[in-house]
C-alpha cells in the first residue's frame, strides 16, 4: 500500500513538551489521523469489507501496522466491525448509504460496542436495554455500572465525528426479543451527543507514546429514531443463532486482528538486528570492538523471530484460504481463527525476549519494540480474551462436537505431539467420570489448565504444514518444529516424556544453519526500514536523537571553577 509518508513520518516523541499529557487531544487526534490516512489509501470498497476479498485480508499484513498500532486498531475496527456488520444490511437499507460512505471515506469514526464492564465473553447476556416507544422510537438506557459499555474509544478527544454500532437487549412491550445492533451518533469532532458519557480510561501500559482514548461509556435513556434498529424486531426463533448472526464479524476480528502480529513480530525482529549489529564491545583480547550479534545469546532471539515472522506468514494464509470455504461451517471457521490466534500469542513472547536483547534500550518505547510487545496483550483480549477462547474451543473439540481439518503428514514430530496431547487429556477426562461433567471441579482443576497447550499444539501443526507445504526455505521449518517441540515442556515432564539425547546440539546446528540466511533476507528486504522509528538502529537517528532531548547545563554566563568542595 501506499501510505502518506509525511503523515506517518510524524512521531510523537519529537512533538513539543506540551504534550507530555498522554490524554492530551491533540495526541491523541494524530491516531486518528493516521488511521484515516490508512483507511484512505487502502482503497478498500464495501464489497472488500463484506465479502472479505483478497484484499481485505492483504489490509492486515502490512507492516503499517506496526507502524502505528494504535493508529491501525482504530482502523481496523472501523473496517471490520462497523463497516462489516453495517454492510449486511446495506441492500435491504438503502437510507444507509451516506453514513457508509461517510465512513468508508473516514469523515467518520465507526465503533463497535459489544462487551459490557460485567459481561465478557457471555455478552448474550449483557444488560443494556433499547425499549420500544409508542412512535416507533427506543429508549436506549444503560441500568447499572456493569452494563455500561467497554472499552471501545469514545470520547470527542479523537477530533471527529463517531457512530457506533450498540448491541442492546431489545424490549418490546414488555418481553424481551434478544439482543440486537442498534446504530448510535455517540459524538461530533467536538461535544459528546446528549445521554451519552464517555469516562475515559488511563492510558494503557505501552502505548504511553500512541495513546488511544478506551472509555467505558454509558446511556442514559438515549431517544434512537425508528430506523436506528439494525434487523428485525420480531423476537427471533433461536435467540443464540440469531445473535451469533449478529456479531459474525467478530470471528473475522479474531483472525484479521490476529494476523497483525506478525508485522510486529517482524518489525520488532529487524529492530533488535539492526541494533546488535551496530552494538559493539570490547573484544576479549582487548584489541579492536566486536557487535554483540557474534554472541549465540545475541542471535538466538533474533533469529527465532525471523522464523515465527516468516512461519506465521504462511500459516495465516493458510488459515484465510480455510477460513473462507464454504466446506467450513461458522464454527468451524472461528475454531480455526481462535487457533491461530493462540498460536501468534504463544509466537510474540518473542518480542519481550527481544526487547531484553536490547538492554536498557528496550525499556523505552521510543525504541518501538516494547511498545510492540505490550500493544500485543491488547490483540489477545480483543475480539475474546485468548485463554477462554482456548478453554471453549479444547472443551468442544474434546466433547466430540465438531472436528478440524486433519493433519496432512500424522506422522511428523508435532502431529504426533498433538495426538498425544488429545488422548492424554481424553483420558483424564474418562478418569474423572466423562465429560458430561465438564462443569464439574475437577474438569476445572485437572483440564482447564490443559486446554491452551493443547490449542497451541494443534496450530504449531497448522502452522508447520502450511510452511512446508508453501515452500519455506526446509532449514527455516526444521528450526520452527524444533522451536514449537521445546513449548510446553511441563506436559511432557506430566507424561515422562524427555528431551533425546543429541536435541540441543541438532538445535545449536538448526540456529547456525538459519542464521546466514537471516542476515542475507534482511539486507534485501531494506525497504522495510521505512517503517521503523526507533532511534538506536544507526548511529546517525541515535544522534540525532540524543541531541533532540531537553538539556540541562550550567549557564553560559556562569563563573568558571571547582565543583564545590565535599
Amino acid at each position: 500500500m501506499s501510505f502518506s509518508r509525511a503523515l506517518l513520518g510524524q512521531d510523537v516523541w519529537s512533538q513539543s513538551r506540551e504534550k507530555d499529557d498522554p490524554i492530551f487531544p491533540e495526541r491523541i487526534a494524530l491516531h486518528y489521523e493516521r488511521a484515516q490516512s490508512i483507511c484512505r489509501e487502502s482503497g478498500l470498497s464495501l464489497n472488500d469489507v463484506r465479502y472479505l476479498t483478497k484484499k481485505f485480508w492483504d489490509f492486515h499484513f502490512d507492516l503499517i501496522a506496526a507502524r502505528d498500532p494504535t493508529a491501525f486498531t482504530i482502523a481496523t475496527i472501523h473496517i471490520n466491525l462497523c463497516v462489516g456488520t453495517l454492510s449486511n444490511f446495506v441492500e435491504a437499507r438503502p437510507d444507509l448509504s451516506n453514513i457508509i460512505d461517510g465512513l468508508l471515506n473516514f469523515e467518520i469514526c465507526g465503533e463497535f460496542m459489544l462487551t459490557e464492564v460485567g459481561h465478557g465473553l457471555d455478552a448474550r447476556n449483557l444488560e443494556t436495554t433499547a425499549t420500544l416507544q409508542p412512535d416507533g422510537s427506543f429508549d436506549l438506557h444503560t441500568p447499572n455500572a456493569a452494563a455500561a459499555k467497554a472499552m471501545p474509544p469514545t470520547t470527542p478527544n479523537g477530533g471527529i465525528p463517531r457512530v457506533a454500532i450498540v448491541f442492546a437487549r431489545l424490549k418490546v412491550e414488555g418481553q424481551d426479543h434478544g439482543v440486537k445492533p442498534f446504530l448510535v451518533w455517540l459524538c461530533d469532532e467536538h461535544h459528546m451527543m446528549r445521554g451519552v458519557t464517555s469516562r475515559a480510561l488511563p492510558t494503557r501500559s505501552g502505548t504511553h507514546m500512541k495513546p488511544l482514548d478506551h472509555a467505558i461509556t454509558s446511556f442514559n435513556h438515549v431517544r434512537l429514531f425508528p430506523n436506528a434498529l439494525l434487523g428485525s424486531i420480531a423476537k427471533p426463533k433461536d435467540e443464540r443463532i440469531d445473535f451469533m448472526k449478529q456479531i459474525q464479524r467478530v470471528s473475522v476480528g479474531t483472525l484479521a486482528l490476529s494476523i497483525g502480529s506478525i508485522p510486529a513480530i517482524k518489525l520488532g525482529t529487524r529492530i533488535t538486528a539492526l541494533y546488535s549489529q551496530r552494538r559493539m564491545v570490547g573484544a576479549p583480547n582487548g584489541r579492536g570492538h566486536t557487535p554483540i550479534i557474534s554472541f549465540s545469546t545475541q542471535q538466538r532471539p533474533i533469529v527465532e523471530g525471523w522464523v515465527q515472522g516468516t512461519v506465521l506468514d504462511s500459516y495465516a494464509r493458510w488459515t484465510v484460504k480455510e477460513f473462507m470455504s464454504s466446506a467450513h461451517s461458522p464454527t468451524v471457521r472461528h475454531a480455526l481463527g481462535t487457533i491461530f490466534k493462540a498460536t501468534t500469542a504463544r509466537a510474540s513472547g518473542i518480542l519481550h525476549e527481544l526487547a531484553e536483547r536490547c538492554g536498557w534500550q528496550g525499556l523505552f518505547p521510543y525504541n518501538q519494540v516494547s511498545e510492540l510487545a505490550l500493544s500485543l496483550q491488547g490483540v489477545y483480549i480483543a475480539e475474546g480474551d485468548n485463554l477462554v477462547l482456548c478453554i471453549r474451543l479444547a472443551s468442544e473439540l474434546l466433547g466430540g462436537k465438531y472436528s478440524l481439518p486433519e493433519p496432512r503428514d500424522p506422522f511428523s514430530k508435532l502431529a504426533q505431539r498433538e495426538r498425544a496431547m488429545m488422548e492424554s487429556t481424553k483420558c483424564k477426562i474418562a478418569e474423572l467420570g466423562g465429560y458430561e461433567k465438564h462443569r464439574g471441579q475437577d474438569f476445572n482443576r485437572h483440564i482447564l489448565p490443559r486446554c491452551r497447550p493443547l490449542i497451541e499444539a494443534i496450530g504449531h501443526r497448522m502452522a508447520y504444514e502450511a510452511a512446508k507445504d508453501s515452500g519455506v526455505d526446509p532449514k527455516v521449518v526444521h528450526l520452527f518444529e524444533m522451536l514449537c517441540l521445546t513449548t510446553n515442556l511441563g506436559w511432557d515432564v506430566a507424561e515422562e516424556r524427555t528431551i533425546t539425547p543429541g536435541f540441543h546440539d541438532a538445535l545449536v546446528k538448526a540456529y547456525d544453519d538459519v542464521l546466514p540466511d537471516m542476515l542475507k533476507a534482511m539486507q534485501d528486504e531494506s525497504d522495510d526500514n521505512e517503517y521503523i522509528t526507533a532511534p538506536i538502529v544507526s548511529d546517525e537517528s541515535w544522534s540525532e536523537f540524543v541531541q533532540g532531548l531537553p538539556s540541562f547545563e550550567y549557564p553560559s554566563d556562569g563563573e568558571e571553577g571547582f565543583q564545590p568542595a565535599f
